[in-house]
């Protein structure tokens, strides 16, 4: 007969095995929630599309994360016991440190902020306070240890984000098949898009979301997979095109970067990466057409969106591409046995310094139309929108981005480095009379301005220096190491893609709850080891890949 002592070790060990089971089972629940029914829910159409989509991420997180938290922390406890807890640095990596950071800064930020209240919420519609920063990073830690790939969450993240892709598109063409413009008058529909809410929010959706169905485009190799992947990704470049922010054409841009600069290991990524060009511009041009066949139904959008949809740029840019891919195939042929892009190293450098050249050259164009020195040198100026940094420029964004920057600079030195709290943009702004009056002079009194319309910058007003360095630390080092693992991991690419995404987009945006939890929740999938294998065994990657990522690492 067992011991005393055996029979506790039994019945402790089953309960871990249990615990281990019930957070896996849980996280992987709330993954799907969040990846195919989230971004579908509607309550009260578009008025309360922000507070709707906070309660059920709200709902999911009480029912399903923190439950799987418990669950995985009694089972950690369970397996390591008290020799786990003294060597808890064993199991943090870098970005799960940086995510620590960036907790404890927010928590503190939260102890001192000007209204705990908010902070801890956020401000309404948003809901960016201090609760839900710690859900994102509770879902990133749960998802990158917990969660697993299978058939039911890829064909949810399918299903859910097409059908969210396609009613996007049609809205664009006057079709609303689920009566969401109901009540909203004609002049105001172009600011609301598909069932995300307001086109900024939608846009910030698309990109991010869009990074995971890229990447296993990019991984698959049997046909029709690639096929229906492929048609996926145009759903996506269609809706982009069609969304109206030009935000998501600078996360559009640097999503290509993200591909080309992984590309470069190989000829095979290099094919892959032509591919996914001719996949977007031929998207692009798709919609154009329809736009001018459907002209009496084709919602009239901004100029860059219709110059990529409907100008002749898209088409030129369109055939040199396919004339690069038809001579890159023909010296495939010609070259069977070659697999490794000769001066990769150097592609990709040259690639990085265009894109800073490109970057830099357009703020000093930008400044120097906007100082003066361009109709000192050459006797004019542009005052086109996107060279003139004016308080107009980008929406409004010229004068929001000097108005946080002027604020932040009049701040106590204790809360330039721990802010105002987090999510409390508003609630410092309208509580001081002279920011008060000068932002209700210019937005009216009928508006409420909750952010700085640039993430980093409003992260900067709302936690301070500390609070900008331990995100910007996240990204840098979530990036960093996803870099180092893409050939071993090819889902790897799916975090490199998704931090490059989100940082130039929410450049120019803000966090909120329709976008910034896949921000977390694609963070930590794109940790799992055993993410790779469970897609391959669905048939979306094959093993040659594989053991070809292998073999270029040893």
């Amino acid at each position: 007969m067992r011991s005393e002592k055996e029979r506790v070790a039994c019945v402790q060990n089953g309960m871990t095995r249990f615990c281990t089971a019930a957070s896996r089972f849980l996280t992987g629940v709330w993954v799907f929630l969040m990846l195919a029914v989230f971004p579908l829910y509607v309550k009260d159409g578009y008025r309360g599309i922000g507070e709707g989509k906070y309660r059920f991420f709200l709902a999911a997180c009480l029912y399903c994360l923190l439950p799987a938290g418990i669950c995985g922390m009694l089972a950690f406890w369970g397996k390591e016991g008290m020799r786990g807890l003294r060597r808890l640095s064993v199991f943090l990596g870098p970005p799960d440190r940086a995510m620590l950071a960036y907790l404890a800064v927010s928590a503190f930020s939260w102890y001192m902020s000007v209204d705990r209240k908010q902070a801890w919420l956020g401000a309404d519609g948003w809901f960016m306070g201090l609760s839900t920063q710690a859900l994102l990073v509770l879902s990133y830690f749960l998802v990158s240890r917990c969660f697993s790939w299978n058939r039911a969450v890829l064909w949810g993240y399918f299903l859910g984000s097409g059908t969210v892709f396609l009613l996007g598109i049609l809205h664009r063409f006057g079709i609303d098949p689920l009566g969401l413009y109901e009540g909203v008058d004609a002049p105001y529909r172009l600011l609301f898009l598909s069932t995300v809410g307001q086109a900024s929010w939608y846009s910030s959706y698309v990109c991010v979301v869009l990074t995971l169905g890229v990447s296993l485009f990019l991984l698959a190799d049997k046909t029709a997979y690639r096929f229906g992947l492929g048609a996926f990704c145009m759903l996506g470049f269609s809706t982009l095109v069609t969304q109206n922010s030009d935000s998501a054409f600078a996360a559009t841009a640097f999503l290509l970067f993200g591909v080309f600069l992984a590309a470069c290991d190989s000829l095979d990524g290099m094919e892959r990466f032509l591919e996914l060009t001719l996949l977007m511009l031929g998207s692009f041009k798709v919609t154009g057409i329809l736009q001018m066949i459907f002209a009496d139904r084709a919602v009239r959008l901004g100029g860059l969106s219709e110059f990529l949809s409907q100008g002749f740029a898209t088409w030129f840019a369109f055939l040199a591409v396919c004339v690069v891919y038809m001579f890159f195939l023909y010296w495939r042929k010609k070259n069977p046995d070659r697999q490794e892009l000769k001066g990769g190293r150097f592609w990709r450098k040259f690639a990085a310094g265009t894109v800073a050249a490109a970057v830099l050259g357009y703020v000093g164009l930008l400044w120097m139309n906007t100082a003066g020195v361009l109709e000192k040198w050459f006797g004019s100026g542009s005052r086109n929108q996107y060279l003139l940094f004016d308080q107009y420029w980008g929406n409004s964004r010229g004068f929001t981005w000097k108005f946080a920057v002027e604020a932040f600079g009049a701040f106590p030195f204790f809360r330039k480095f721990f802010g105002v709290g987090p999510d409390c943009f508003s609630a410092y702004c309208y509580q001081e009379p002279a920011l008060g009056a000068a932002l209700n002079h210019y937005f009216g009194w009928d508006q409420t301005l909750t952010n700085a319309h640039n993430e980093f910058l409003n992260i900067l007003f709302c936690m301070g220096i500390m609070g900008l360095a331990a995100f910007v630390w996240l990204l840098a080092a979530a990036f960093r190491s996803f870099w180092e693992k893409r050939k071993t991991e090819p889902l790897a690419l799916t975090g490199i893609l998704v931090v490059m995404v989100y940082s130039a987009h929410n450049f120019f945006c803000y966090q909120q709850v329709c976008c910034t939890p896949f921000l977390f929740l694609l963070l930590g999938a794109a940790c799992r080891p055993a993410a790779f294998m469970q897609i391959r065994q669905s048939g979306k990657i094959s093993k040659k890949r594989q053991e070809s990522g292998r073999r270029k690492d040893t």
